[in-house]
């Protein structure tokens, strides 16, 4: 299985932003964003695995191959999260560890 990036550089409507992986479980991430070096905020989230594409055309994806995947900005608000502050970001990501237990 393909995992998410432990750090990386934003594209498309996050271009300007740089990810660092902070925390990581079987059930959440908590990233750092920093934007021109400086933290601007936490990203909470599930953790969410798909099947990887192998035909975009026809839409046909693998029985055998998963990926995980970072939420979209569609997806905050439903399973991912934007904190102002550590604190608050450790709060989420402590609550959606504590789903699976």
């Amino acid at each position: 299985m393909k995992e998410l990036e432990k750090q990386f550089t934003g594209k498309g409507e996050v271009k300007p932003f740089e990810f660092l992986q902070n925390r990581v479980h079987t059930t959440a991430y908590l990233y750092e964003v920093f934007e021109n070096g400086v933290i601007s905020h936490y990203e909470v989230f599930k953790r969410k695995i798909t099947p990887v594409c192998i035909d975009f055309e026809n839409r046909i994806y693998s029985e055998t191959e998963f990926k995980e995947v970072y939420p979209k900005s569609k997806d905050f608000g439903v399973w991912a999260w934007t904190c102002r502050t550590y604190e608050k970001a450790w709060y989420v990501f402590e609550s959606l560890r504590n789903e699976s237990l």
